[in-house]
């Protein structure tokens, strides 16, 4: 061995191993969740660049969602002789949560799918698209709530302190939306075919949930209602919203879904992450 060659310093080695799987994944969306700046940022040019050249910009999703409202509420009103006062209250805050929650979902499984360039030559966690997309839908659910504003001011709703219960109702509804929208990111990623059944899904789905149809209509509540995940998650922010308190099996489906969703969404988060650069 030469003088030059005993003075180099040693070159550290690391070896990746099956163990070191796990811990890389929950760093990464530790890692992901810091760069609150980035995602943040990028989500809210995400929604500038959709309308950009507009006038009204993002406020185009608050005036379809307006009309739609407005539209299906004086339908199901004149329809099945309804008040208006509590008709449309009740289906402007459904289909303004339904709109986050499927969203969430709908925009989840394409997450990794459309970052594929910066996956591939962005040094940078992979969560941060994952963040990026749940971002951009909350904001955007933040222009449709002017809808509820309008609404809630208009017909003057009995609120009182049962309003509270909206935050923690939000929170849930926003963990489960997150642990199913990466969830289904992933396995879409793997298998191309899981968004075409999605949206199919979803559609149906939309049509056995109570979100224009008050399930107080029925004479006995089916099993699509009882056991229908989508309509305890909007249940539990609606009902504040709307002067009420949601059932104590919808807030206890919510949290068993939050908890049992989490990890298992965290298991697959674990085996997937490091095969997500290889499918996009």
């Amino acid at each position: 061995m030469t003088i030059d060659a005993a003075r180099e310093p040693a070159i550290p080695v690391v070896r990746i191993t099956a163990e070191a799987v796990p811990q890389q994944a929950f760093a990464d969306l530790v890692a992901g969740a810091r760069l609150y700046e980035l995602w943040s940022r990028v989500a809210f040019h995400d929604i500038r660049q959709r309308f950009r050249r507009s006038v009204l910009g993002p406020f185009w999703l608050t005036l379809s969602m307006g009309i739609m409202v407005g539209a299906m509420g004086l339908v199901f009103s004149t329809l099945f002789q309804q008040d208006m006062s509590k008709t449309l209250p009740f289906i402007a805050t459904g289909l303004i949560f339904w709109g986050l929650l499927t969203s969430c979902i709908n925009d989840g499984t394409a997450m990794f799918i459309s970052a594929e360039s910066y996956i591939r030559n962005v040094p940078m966690p992979i969560s941060v698209h994952f963040y990026r997309m749940l971002a951009r839908n909350v904001m955007i659910w933040g222009f449709n709530m002017a809808i509820y504003l309008v609404v809630a001011l208009w017909f003057q709703l009995p609120l009182g302190w049962n309003i509270l219960l909206f935050i923690p109702g939000f929170v849930l509804l926003v963990i489960n939306a997150a642990w199913i929208s990466l969830a289904v990111g992933v396995l879409s990623t793997r298998y191309r075919d899981i968004p075409q059944v999605i949206v199919n899904l979803i559609q149906v789905v939309f049509f056995v949930t109570p979100i224009f149809w008050s399930p107080e209509s029925l004479p006995h509540r089916p099993a699509f209602v009882s056991f229908n995940p989508f309509y305890h998650l909007i249940e539990i922010v609606r009902a504040p919203l709307l002067g009420g308190v949601a059932p104590p099996l919808s807030w206890g489906f919510c949290l068993v879904m939050a908890v049992v969703g989490t990890g298992v969404t965290a298991w697959l988060y674990r085996r997937a992450h490091s095969r997500i650069a290889y499918w996009v």
